[in-house]
């Protein structure tokens, strides 16, 4: 699939020093009609014309940024990696000049869709707008250090009440991030599924539950003290006693524009891990190559 390298928009990281030059030396290069756009910038949004598909410059985080807002027209996604997490991002800044192009041009490439989350805030004030989430949804403490009690039901049913530090909501995607450091499963990337995990809890039930697709679950704060909901790690909302977060699948999809086979998940995950994520596929797979070519 072909894309009009003028219909990229392009999205940096404004906390690294390398990723404005780079971005604007991509703009320049694509000839893109669309503004740079910025991490610090109050009031990200991809307007009208839509772009074909917006490129980050930075690390995961950044692309997570794009994932929402190309979630809902259903705009496609490439990452140049500049951050330690590499879990998302496609390709490696030093090559980014001569690979973007080529990617544009489906030269070969393939579209990596991955399912989101969407997550609405029930409290006494009405209900929330829903937020559409990649990586997971974190139910944790407030400003105060006490542990936060969470009482979880599914499609209705009461499971457990968690008394934690936290409690996450993950995709398969985000099964390799928070969910990972609390000790959950590591899901393939293209399961529906999703993860209930605790982090440091005291209970009866303290091991990560798998949920089907077709799962609502509820998260509702049994704290007396304030707790916090986060969406993909920057979005934020205070909750009080009795507040609940209801999540469910997400009508929409990410769509990552990726080459190679898609089974280098499994290729790469030790690599990844291995050095705490801070390398994309391009790197794992190099290590993998040179660590057989020891063994050989």
């Amino acid at each position: 699939m072909a894309i009009e390298q003028a219909n990229s928009l392009i999205l940096f990281n404004a906390a690294s020093t390398q990723a404005k030059p780079l971005a604007e030396s991509l703009a320049t290069a694509l000839g893109s009609r669309f503004p740079l756009q910025s991490t610090e910038d109050g009031d990200l949004g991809i307007g009208n014309p839509t772009p074909e598909i917006i490129i980050t410059v930075g690390g995961d985080g950044t692309l997570l940024r794009a994932a929402r807002l190309a979630a809902e027209p259903g705009v496609s996604l490439l990452g140049v990696n500049l951050g330690r997490l590499g879990f998302l991002t496609e390709i490696e800044a030093r090559n980014a000049m001569e690979l973007v192009p080529k990617y544009l041009a489906g030269e070969p490439g393939w579209i990596d869709e991955r399912q989101m989350l969407q997550a609405v805030i029930h409290s006494s004030a009405g209900e929330s707008a829903p937020v559409h989430i990649l990586n997971d949804v974190v139910l944790g403490r407030g400003a105060t250090p006490h542990m936060v009690r969470v009482a979880i039901q599914v499609n209705g049913v009461d499971l457990t009440a968690y008394q934690a530090d936290a409690v996450i909501v993950s995709t398969a995607t985000g099964s390799t991030a928070y969910n990972l450091s609390a000790e959950g499963p590591i899901l393939y990337p293209h399961s529906r599924d999703m993860v209930v995990t605790p982090v440091a809890t005291h209970g009866d039930l303290d091991a990560p539950v798998v949920l089907p697709e077709d799962c609502q679950v509820d998260l509702i704060v049994r704290s007396a003290t304030p707790s916090t909901m986060t969406a993909d790690g920057f979005v934020s909302a205070s909750l009080a006693t009795g507040d609940r977060v209801v999540v469910t699948q997400s009508p929409f999809k990410a769509r990552f524009l990726r080459t190679g086979s898609p089974n280098r998940f499994y290729e790469t995950l030790v690599y990844r891990l291995r050095r705490g994520a801070d390398q994309t596929a391009e790197i794992a797979r190099r290590m993998a190559a040179e660590e057989d070519l020891r063994d050989a």
